[in-house]
């Protein structure tokens, strides 16, 4: 009798082993057929990403600067050509006064954009080569405000997490200019921010009453349509690694464009110009190597200022730092 029950209740366990053994067999055959869906997929992932994070701040390029070696700024600020013809040269904020010997600094001003260009014994202590570039930011349907942000793809980033309020005085009383974000970066020779801007700043500047702040406001006074400068078009730059990381991720968050990749060289479009970025574990510093720019009028001359050569060809005008950066790096 005992041998009976004990034959029963292995036959009961021999079942019941059976069926696990076949529900773990399913499972098995499940899991594995969904991961090679998964892997046979034709679904771009990138772009139902993309459908994500659509709310975004609008980017537009503002300016750059770059600083230069004692000959070049000099030769910079002395050419005749350059200042009668080629475009307009002022000191600055806030009176944007005809540049002198004695000016550390300069600005060339275009019709929405402008180039702030660094002697080598400038007010802020730059070093010779550093250089950076600013854009404007705005928020569809927001007004400027001390605790506005950028609107990013995705939240929750170190990318445009710092940020600084730029405070100028005006008529003897201090108006916020704008507030910058970028990301928090160690030892960069090519900065990169992205500010929104206070209109109530140009209506004390040029007594405008302007509901949204505009580069052409800001510009409308200094900049000489008759001058053959208009605007920049590209800037082009060769990155460490690290810098290189840096603006791709910015400006992906930002939902900026890449229009090519090749080598992983970049080509981004960045508002309203193009970002081209070069990466290279052969240098130290990062630094801007040309800049494109428009021209109001045709032209075809060469203007050298000592490591800095100018390049008009028709309506488009070619900055290149090659030989600046071959003196410094």
């Amino acid at each position: 009798m005992i041998i009976v029950q004990i034959r029963i209740y292995k036959e009961r366990y021999f079942r019941m082993y059976k069926v696990i053994l076949l529900l773990m067999l399913v499972l098995f055959f499940s899991c594995a057929e969904k991961q090679q869906s998964e892997r046979n997929s034709s679904v771009n992932y990138d772009q139902v990403d993309a459908f994500f994070g659509d709310d975004v701040s609008q980017v537009l390029f503002d300016h750059l600067y770059v600083v230069l070696d004692s000959v070049s700024y000099a030769q910079l600020t002395q050419n005749t050509f350059l200042h009668k013809s080629y475009v307009a040269i002022d000191k600055g904020f806030p009176n944007f006064e005809a540049i002198d010997k004695k000016t550390s600094s300069c600005y060339l001003r275009g019709h929405t954009h402008y180039i702030e260009v660094l002697g080598p014994n400038n007010q802020y202590q730059e070093p010779i080569g550093k250089s950076g570039i600013g854009f404007s930011l705005s928020n569809k349907g927001e007004h400027f405000h001390v605790g506005v942000k950028p609107k990013l793809k995705k939240n929750e980033t170190p990318y445009l997490s710092a940020s600084e309020t730029v405070n100028m005085p005006i008529n003897q009383q201090e108006i916020t200019w704008f507030k910058a974000f970028y990301s928090p970066t160690k030892n960069t020779n090519l900065h990169t921010w992205y500010a929104f801007y206070n209109p109530l700043f140009l209506n004390s500047l040029h007594q405008l009453k302007q509901q949204r702040y505009s580069r052409k406001a800001f510009l409308k006074k200094s900049y000489k349509k008759e001058c053959l400068f208009k605007d920049i078009k590209s800037i082009s730059m060769s990155c460490t690694v690290n810098d290189y990381n840096r603006i791709a991720q910015e400006m992906r968050h930002l939902g900026c464009q890449l229009l090519k990749e090749e080598n992983k060289k970049l080509t981004i479009l960045s508002g309203d110009i193009l970002i081209r970025i070069h990466p290279t574990d052969t240098i130290k510093f990062s630094h801007i190597t040309q800049i494109k720019c428009r021209l109001n009028a045709l032209d075809n001359r060469i203007i050298q200022l000592g490591n800095v050569t100018i390049t008009n060809e028709g309506n488009e005008s070619t900055w290149s730092f090659k030989n600046l950066n071959k003196t410094i790096y």
